[in-house]
């Protein structure tokens, strides 16, 4: 089920979801086992792409598992995602970007054999004035 995030984002997420409101702009969804975040980032029309991820690698935590970048689709410009794996799950900090803007989801999870679900909706991310 495609399910808003705010200022026309949207991500798919299956199941019973349970959404939390917040104060500070960033939505969150949960169910057991899994969690997901998500905020809008600053602008970044002056910079280009290759500093953007720049900057966001730097103000992530260090040593991911795993780094991945994708062109994007559907008016996605492109994705970018760091991966961790932790004593008690996962985490999957997603950034999806869409005309100088650009969302940042962070995926969560117990079962590190689960990843599949945080990869599908991270790549689900879509903004649309229709949503």
């Amino acid at each position: 089920m495609r399910r808003s995030l705010g200022d026309g984002w949207s991500v798919e997420l299956s199941g019973s979801w349970t959404r939390e409101t917040t104060d500070d702009g960033v939505t969150r969804w949960h169910v057991p086992g899994r969690a997901m975040r998500a905020g809008p980032g600053p602008s970044w029309r002056c910079a280009d792409g290759a500093d953007i991820i720049a900057s966001l690698d730097a103000e992530l935590p260090p040593n991911p598992t795993a780094k991945v970048g994708e062109g994007g689709r559907d008016g996605v410009g492109h994705r970018a995602a760091w991966l961790y794996h932790r004593d008690d799950g996962f985490e999957l900090y997603g950034f999806t970007f869409v005309d100088g803007a650009y969302l940042e989801t962070v995926f969560a999870g117990a079962d590190t054999a689960d990843l599949d679900w945080a990869f599908d909706a991270w790549r689900s991310v879509a903004r649309s004035d229709d949503v």
